[in-house]
């Protein structure tokens, strides 16, 4: 019998390791090389982010300074202000005693030699000079301008969650042996939140406070750049018509007692001349002088300039500026009468007088302009230019300064005084009693305490000078 056939037994084979091991452990190394680049991006961003707001304050602080410095030259060539820093609009909003222009409030110009010092303040100490502030309110700028302590910012609604930037300014003498007249700075603390311990000028930084301090050095250029030595200067001829009366007086040993200076022959019979005691009238007189006739360019510069044209010439040696710039001045305050000057024409130049003192006066128009009000006075002459004639009202009225007429022929009116100088760029004809006195203060006055002023080159600053 056969026997059944027998299967060999399978072999002995081990159970199969678990497989994905090896994945998961190169997948968990690379999450967690992933999570270490995340967590340094993220660092990296928040110090980005740190950065980015640390250079926002600083260019909103740094903005606000440079702000400041141009608000400051702003207002000193301004109007008389209220104490919020606005200037007054009209002579009738002058109360009596008249309030300060930011000139007066915060600068002292000696007469004599047109040194600029800072004006004190006081109460707190006889050598802080005053100061004055202003803070973005989110969308305009709020000013303070005391005579004295710090300038009181906290009444001011500020609008949005800001920042808003705030500064304060001060002035100084700059560095300079000797002192040069006109010369002055303006220092500038800038701060991005309006707190007084972050504006003071020894202040002590605080973690996030945007902080910036600049200064400028600004120089006064004078109004009256060469005032004339002589009450009277015609570039031209001068007549008078039948019954006028001209009365020249100069007893100023240091003008050498000069009475009329005129570019063609002068006869003195015209005037009722005084000079100093001793010296003959006829020596008083400089006429027929090549320097004051200033005849036109011929051939003339190529290309054109002003100085091709006497009158322009005659007007650049008085005031050191042609008539262009001389309008466009920051302290230049130009009343219009092209369709000849009005009562009102003349009243606008009263009130701007009397609104902005120490600057110039410059009125547009054929004229005549009629003055019908005493302008200037011995602590604030008046320098007009007018492109007409320029006369006086019905009665005698006196002008302290100096007048100057660019009228092809300056006809004068009615009786005046003019206790400085009158000046004609061509030629001049006396109508009325017309009386001129050489003011030796009022001439000083003009060329050191009038003008507009401006940027040194070079004298700004972002450190410490």
């Amino acid at each position: 019998m056969r026997s059944a056939s027998k299967r060999p037994p399978a072999p002995y084979r081990p159970a199969a390791p678990a497989r994905g091991a090896a994945s998961l452990i190169v997948v968990m190394v690379l999450f967690f090389v992933i999570s270490l680049v995340a967590a340094y991006t993220s660092r990296n961003l928040i110090f980005e982010q740190r950065t980015s707001g640390n250079q926002y304050r600083s260019t909103l602080a740094f903005e606000a300074a440079d702000a400041g410095i141009e608000w400051a030259l702003a207002r000193l060539n301004g109007a008389r202000m209220n104490d919020d820093c606005t200037p007054l609009t009209s002579a009738a909003a002058v109360s009596s005693p008249p309030q300060d222009s930011f000139r007066e409030r915060y600068l002292a110009i000696d007469a004599g030699t047109g040194i600029v010092t800072p004006r004190p303040d006081t109460s707190v100490s006889p050598s802080r000079p005053r100061l004055a502030g202003c803070v973005f309110d989110g969308s305009d700028w709020s000013c303070h301008c005391p005579a004295s302590g710090d300038p009181d910012l906290s009444g001011v609604t500020l609008n949005g969650t800001g920042p808003h930037a705030a500064f304060w300014v001060r002035f100084t003498v700059p560095p300079m042996t000797p002192p040069r007249p006109g010369i002055v700075r303006v220092d500038v603390n800038a701060c991005t939140r309006a707190g007084p311990d972050c504006l003071k000028f020894d202040r002590q930084a605080q973690s996030g406070d945007g902080l910036a301090a600049l200064s400028a050095v600004l120089a006064l250029r004078s109004g009256l750049g060469s005032p004339p030595n002589a009450p009277l200067l015609v570039r031209g001829t001068t007549s008078a018509a039948p019954g006028a009366t001209l009365s020249v007086t100069n007893d100023d040993p240091a003008a050498e007692g000069t009475t009329v200076l005129s570019g063609a022959l002068f006869n003195p019979a015209l005037a009722t001349l005084q000079t100093l005691p001793g010296t003959p009238v006829a020596r008083s007189v400089i006429d027929d002088d090549p320097t004051v006739k200033l005849p036109d360019l011929v051939p003339a510069l190529v290309p054109a300039t002003p100085a091709n044209h006497g009158a322009d010439r005659m007007f650049n040696s008085v005031f050191g500026m042609w008539p262009s710039t001389f309008m466009e001045q920051p302290a230049a305050a130009i009343v219009e009468c092209a369709a000849g000057c009005n009562a009102s024409d003349a009243d606008g130049v009263a009130d701007m007088a009397l609104l902005e003192p120490g600057h110039v006066i410059y009125v547009k128009g054929a004229g005549p302009l009629r003055i019908d009000t005493d302008l200037g006075t011995a602590a604030s002459p008046v320098l007009v230019v007018a492109e007409g004639s320029v006369e006086f009202g019905g009665a005698p009225q006196t002008v302290r300064g100096v007048v100057y007429s660019r009228a092809a022929t300056w006809t004068t009116a009615n009786a005046g005084t003019v206790q400085g100088a009158i000046v004609a760029e061509q030629d001049l004809r006396v109508v009325g009693t017309q009386t001129l006195i050489y003011d030796a203060a009022v001439m000083s006055r003009l060329r050191l305490a009038s003008g507009s002023f401006v940027k040194v080159p070079g004298g700004w600053r972002d450190f410490a000078p």
